[in-house]
């Protein structure tokens, strides 16, 4: 196991919901994994990207998660204990929604040897106080326009994160 602590930011993309969706995780060193598909949902692809940063750090002593989705995070988290207990359903005795994704989720984090820490953040800052998560949302998106393309989605990378900006978007005023 490599010691120490690494911080990942993570987010989804969905271009329509459902519509072409992207997911991404961005480390502080600049490093990325991006990737997507043709159809998919926005919790899907905060799910996603939960996962992904989950599976490629696997060796990783305290993986710190930076998460804008309430959902992805208490999916991976708070939810777990009462949706086994009730056979994977939720309040409304509803089948979970996207419960393979998540079971994948909970095995990632029961096999580790290290810690997982999910700090959850705001999203669509424009001050930029989160700058991976902010990084995340840009990567995210990008893939989400390469799936609508019909082009591959996977991208191994690294971003210069002091150059990044938050993308102006209809949730935010500025």
């Amino acid at each position: 196991m490599q010691g120490g602590t690494l911080t990942v930011g993570t987010d989804g993309a969905c271009l329509g919901n459902p519509g072409p969706a992207g997911w991404a995780w961005v480390d502080e060193n600049g490093s990325y994994h991006a990737s997507g598909q043709a159809v998919g949902t926005n919790n899907i692809a905060e799910l996603r990207a939960v996962l992904d940063a989950l599976t490629d750090h696997p060796d990783v002593a305290h993986l710190v998660i930076q998460i804008d989705s309430t959902y992805a995070r208490d999916c991976s988290t708070t939810w777990r204990a009462g949706w086994q207990r009730n056979g994977m359903r939720n309040s409304k005795r509803e089948p979970v929604k996207n419960a393979g994704i998540i079971e994948a989720i909970w095995a990632a984090l029961d096999t580790r040897a290290g810690t997982v820490e999910f700090v959850k953040v705001p999203g669509h800052d424009p001050k930029n106080l989160f700058p991976l998560n902010t990084a995340a949302d840009i990567v995210a998106n990008a893939a989400a326009e390469r799936a609508a393309a019909g082009l591959p989605t996977e991208v191994i990378s690294t971003i210069d994160l002091s150059s990044v900006k938050p993308r102006p978007t209809s949730f935010g005023k500025w």
